[in-house]
């Protein structure tokens, strides 16, 4: 249990077509168990009360492996993951946070997160979390590449800002939108996607 701990939801976008992966990106291999697996294992180090997983093109994949995504991501007293089904996948990332966002209308900060970026770490999500907390009225997020991006915990009093997110940009447009409400915070690792197989070869290389 991490001390002075403040409850946040998680939720986790994995709702694409992963076109030029060629395939279901989520379920790949990443040292012996699924990528998605890998995203939910990492955001359970910081203990949500809850961990939502929004599915689009992939779902009924997705819905099938989710007993092996319990078992290579879940702790004994960690939660279940709940997985929800986005039909419109097809209207973009932003679409897909504002559908996961509708069923997170609680007081709790919400922790967003994609399915496709292996090389963030515990310790990556450890320091974005101390650091909302010195700022719980502000957003922390990711800073890479010169860009801001997720991860990122949004206190709850962005859900409707977050709800209002369209298209293919998520929630950049948001973070970039509001930047005096910001506290960004060092992650190379999130510079790092996985968008074809080569990508997935080559940062297997670097994991190791």
């Amino acid at each position: 249990m991490m001390a002075d701990k403040i409850t946040i939801d998680c939720l986790i976008l994995a709702a694409g077509s992963a076109s030029r992966f060629g395939g279901c990106k989520q379920l790949a291999d990443w040292q012996g168990r699924p990528l998605l697996a890998t995203s939910i294992a990492t955001a359970r180090t910081l203990e949500p009360e809850r961990i939502f997983v929004v599915g689009g093109a992939f779902y009924p994949q997705l819905l099938q492996a989710q007993p092996e995504l319990e078992a290579k991501s879940k702790r004994f007293t960690d939660r279940p993951i709940e997985l929800l089904e986005f039909p419109a996948w097809k209207l973009g990332v932003g679409n897909s946070l504002a559908f996961g966002i509708k069923h997170l209308q609680n007081s709790n900060p919400v922790l967003v997160l994609l399915s496709d970026q292996p090389l963030i770490s515990a310790q990556d999500l450890r320091n974005l979390y101390r650091t909302w907390c010195k700022n719980p009225d502000k957003i922390a997020c990711a800073s890479f590449a010169n860009t801001l991006g997720v991860p990122a915990i949004f206190p709850a009093r962005f859900k409707a800002r977050l709800y209002e997110c369209r298209g293919d940009r998520g929630a950049k447009n948001l973070l970039l939108g509001c930047t005096k409400q910001i506290v960004p915070v060092a992650m190379p690792s999130a510079e790092f996607d996985i968008d074809t197989p080569a990508d997935l070869t080559t940062y297997l290389k670097k994991a190791i």
